[in-house]
């Protein structure tokens, strides 16, 4: 099988063979060595017609094979890729999950160290008066000290 010119007729020559062929059955006043020579031509013809057809359904099984095997490793990766998104989605949740459970336990010590954080502020706010009138009465009135400290052994 030939391509005709510009490849638009795949079967041009096969044509020409079939038009020939019928041309012959068609005439009448053939002699026997005629028929013979046109019998003998048609089958060398088919010979190559059937050579031909043979090797394109090799070639087109082949290719057949060919396709069905990136097909099957297509849809194999296909699956493969189907997996790796569903444990992609796990994980993600998974990240999610964790972000916000640290986030609400970050959240619960930040409010913690923030009372603390009062709580220290407020102590050292609290000594440091008390250590003031402490420096103020050793200083300035320190009979009136003695009398305090006195006062708190009685009471322990």
């Amino acid at each position: 099988m030939s391509a005709a010119a510009g490849g638009k007729d795949l079967f041009a020559e096969e044509n020409l063979l079939l038009q020939e062929a019928r041309l012959t059955l068609a005439r009448t006043a053939m002699s026997e060595s005629e028929w013979q020579i046109s019998y003998k031509k048609m089958v060398e013809e088919y010979e190559k017609l059937l050579g031909e057809a043979r090797t394109l359904t090799r070639i087109a099984d082949r290719n057949q094979r060919r396709l069905d095997e990136m097909n099957a490793e297509l849809e194999r990766q296909n699956q493969l890729l189907r997996e790796k998104e569903e444990e992609a989605k796990k994980t993600q949740k998974a990240i999610i999950h964790n972000y916000q459970r640290i986030s609400q336990e970050q959240t619960l010590i930040d409010k913690r160290v923030s009372r603390i954080q009062i709580a220290l502020v407020i102590m050292i706010a609290v000594l440091t008066v008390i250590i003031l009138f402490m420096l103020y009465y050793l200083i300035f009135d320190p009979i009136r000290a003695i009398e305090l400290m006195e006062a708190l052994k009685k009471r322990s």
